[in-house]
């Protein structure tokens, strides 16, 4: 919502934000050390499994945790994904796709229509616990030693389930035959399911993006030209592969093996370093993870750009410059945002993505929030305790080393993490699942954000300019904080000392209190 806000009704807002939501932000500790793997849609729930040892599942709003242990040694149950129900998505005991109901303590299995099958998984369920997304694998062909079936499950009226295949195609993204799909994501509505597709050899892999418009399943690879050029490039190059064969004759042991060796990876580097040359473009987007958010409009994968170098008598090539950062893909418009400030180097990697597009990162010591339109991010303790007076640390142990983003509710009312505390001689004493409860969070954020420009008040290079005389002016901070302040009458301000990103800038010109967004 834009609005102009006299420089009063500016500061009741902050203060009003502040005791209000002092009172309602809260860390509530889940006693589990197991990361989180799955998080209902109306973030009540939480589910996690540490393999061959327990899995469990969270009540934030009871803040209860319940957990069931493994039968054995050898058992690699586990939970997934949680309805907004609490029902629970994974697979059982034997490694086949399932349910698990806490009430009755039971796994219930997701059916198939395949003898062979020997495990599958159910990957994540929607919010509704009416569609669940996943995979079963077998040898049902002789000439196959296994088949992944990319699948969802449905759930009927009159409580049963039914198998629904998703395309399986044949062949790959590179015209050769597709090794399998491994199925991650679905959305709230059960029409868009996000896949990975690795072809025949295992060496390239793409996402794959599937769509149901309520009587058949398509698909699509919306990445895969973004990322290489013709096939028939990929085609050429494969036919001139160096045969190892060719040049190692010889048994290891005999005086010319190691040289025969060196000739066939210099060959190999060389091959590689002009076949990659032409054919790949650079850009590639990352397998894992690729989030969705739980409307199904966005993608928030992580991308790579690299640049590979190789010179003759080199056993094979070398990236020489590489850069990582995370992006926002459009999948109703196919837009694509690219965040390329926010690489490795500054600590970024996605961890989730909102409804609406807004992005949650953690570097092991801090929690980044990235919202959407908006160039800035924000460093979730230090604007917690800016806004709300509200210190998120003062709740973990003093010895507190790092922490860890798990996950987040679709709407950014609740993020889930790990902290990780210390001994003096460096030994981890303590590791904890936390839920942050921020109710209202993302709206007040935004109220700032959403503050318009005003043409009476203009940036000009490290100059703050007003179209008149102004006088008691006040500067924020994208988190509402107070940057600087000048009560006396002037048309300029110098702001060489703040940093780069966006203001709120409040200041009284004839008689009229104006407000306006800035940036520096």
């Amino acid at each position: 919502m834009k609005k102009i806000f006299t420089t009063l009704a500016f500061s009741l807002v902050i203060a009003t934000s502040m005791m209000a939501q002092s009172e309602e932000c809260d860390v509530i500790f889940t006693g589990t050390p197991w990361f989180t793997m799955g998080i209902s849609g109306n973030g009540r729930f939480i589910v996690g499994t540490r393999q061959y040892t327990e899995a469990y599942r969270y009540d934030i709003q009871e803040e209860r945790l319940w957990v069931l242990p493994a039968t054995s040694e050898y058992d690699d149950m586990c939970f997934s994904d949680v309805s907004d129900n609490g029902l629970i998505a994974g697979k059982d005991n034997e490694m086949f796709p399932a349910i698990f109901h806490v009430e009755t303590q039971s796994w219930e299995r997701l059916p198939f229509p395949y003898s062979g099958i020997t495990e599958g998984y159910a990957n994540e369920i929607t919010p509704d616990g009416k569609t669940i997304v996943g995979f079963i694998m077998g040898s049902i062909d002789t000439d196959k030693p296994y088949t992944v079936f990319p699948c969802v499950w449905r759930l009927q009226e009159d409580g049963s389930w039914i198998y629904e295949e998703l395309p399986n195609p044949e062949t790959d993204f590179l015209g050769t035959k597709t090794q399998f799909i491994s199925t991650r994501t679905i959305s709230a509505d059960g029409n868009t399911v996000i896949g990975v597709c690795v072809e025949k050899k295992g060496r390239y892999y793409q996402p794959i993006v599937y769509h149901y418009n309520g009587s058949e399943w398509t698909y699509e690879y919306p990445f895969l030209e973004m990322t290489f050029n013709d096939n028939s490039i990929y085609n050429k190059w494969m036919s001139q592969e160096p045969n190892m064969y060719n040049y190692i004759t010889v048994e290891p042991g005999d005086p010319e093996y190691m040289f025969q060796v060196e000739e066939y990876q210099m060959a190999f580097a060389e091959w590689q370093y002009n076949f990659w040359t032409e054919w790949k473009t650079g850009f590639e987007v990352t397998a894992v993870p690729i989030i969705m958010s739980n409307n199904g409009k966005w993608l928030a994968p992580m991308a790579t750009e690299t640049e590979y170098g190789w010179k003759p008598g080199d056993i094979s090539i070398e990236k020489t410059s590489v850069k990582s950062y995370p992006i926002l893909f459009n999948l109703e418009t196919g837009e694509m945002i690219k965040y390329e400030n926010l690489t490795h180097l500054n600590g970024w990697y996605t961890y989730g993505v909102s409804n609406n597009g807004d992005l949650i990162s953690s570097d092991g010591v801090n929690f980044y929030l990235k919202p959407a339109d908006y160039d800035n991010t924000i460093e979730l303790s230090e604007w917690l305790s800016d806004e709300y007076n509200f210190n998120l640390w003062s709740y973990l142990p003093p010895n507190t080393e790092y922490v860890e983003c798990s996950s987040i509710s679709p709407d950014m009312t609740v993020i889930v993490g790990v902290y990780r505390s210390v001994t003096p001689d460096g030994e981890l004493d303590n590791k904890e699942v936390f839920c942050v409860k921020l109710p209202g969070f993302m709206s007040d954020v935004k109220k700032t954000l959403d503050t318009p420009r005003n043409e009476n008040i203009i940036v000009a290079g490290n100059e703050l300019r007003f179209s008149s005389e102004a006088c008691n002016i006040a500067v924020y901070d994208i988190c509402g904080k107070q940057a600087m302040a000048h009560n006396g009458n002037t048309t300029t301000l110098d702001i060489t000392n703040l940093s780069d990103g966006v203001y709120v800038v409040t200041a009284e010109m004839n008689g009229v209190v104006v407000t306006g967004k800035i940036y520096k």
